[in-house]
C-alpha cells in the first residue's frame, strides 16, 4: 500500500560510502568500475571524491581523519552491500572476465530465483554485487 501522504522521492541522487584510504580507492573504482573522477573536497574532517560513471550514477568516497583503523563489517548497522544492476548474464559474464582481467577475486555466479548475482569487494572489503534482474534476462517477446 503507498501512503500518499509522504512526499515523492524520484530516485537516488548519489551514494557515499566511506573508505580508508582515497588513494588506493580512487583508481580502484576508476579501473575496475570505470569511474571518473569528477572533483575532490577537503574539508575539516578529511577529504571527498566524487566519482561518476558514464550512466549519471555519482558515488562519493570520504575518507575521515576520525577513522577508527577497524575494516568494513556488513554485520555492523549500516551498508550491507551495493548492487549494480546490469543488463543480461551476458553482460555479467564480460564483468567477470574484467574483474578477474585486473586481480579482483570474485565468487561463482549465483543464479537464484530472484536474479542471478557476481560478488566482489573493493579494497576496504565493501560487498559489491553485479545483478541481473530476471525481467532483464527474459528474451524478448
Amino acid at each position: 500500500m503507498i501512503d500518499n501522504a509522504v512526499p515523492p522521492v524520484i530516485g537516488v541522487h548519489h551514494l557515499s560510502l566511506t573508505v580508508s584510504d582515497l588513494d588506493r580507492s580512487v583508481p580502484w573504482y576508476c579501473d575496475v568500475l570505470g569511474f571518473r573522477q569528477l572533483g575532490e573536497d577537503l574539508h575539516d574532517d578529511g577529504r571527498t571524491v566524487v566519482l561518476a560513471q558514464r550512466t549519471g550514477f555519482v558515488l562519493l568516497l570520504q575518507e575521515h581523519k576520525a577513522h577508527e583503523g577497524s575494516t568494513f563489517s556488513e554485520f555492523r548497522p549500516g551498508l550491507d552491500h551495493l548492487s549494480f544492476r546490469v543488463p543480461s548474464k551476458d553482460a555479467l559474464e564480460e564483468w567477470r572476465a574484467h574483474l578477474t582481467e585486473r586481480a579482483v577475486e570474485v565468487q561463482p555466479v549465483l543464479e537464484e530465483n530472484y536474479g542471478t548475482v557476481l560478488i566482489f569487494r573493493d579494497p576496504d572489503r565493501i560487498q559489491l554485487e553485479l545483478f541481473v534482474d530476471p525481467a532483464d534476462a527474459r528474451e524478448p517477446a
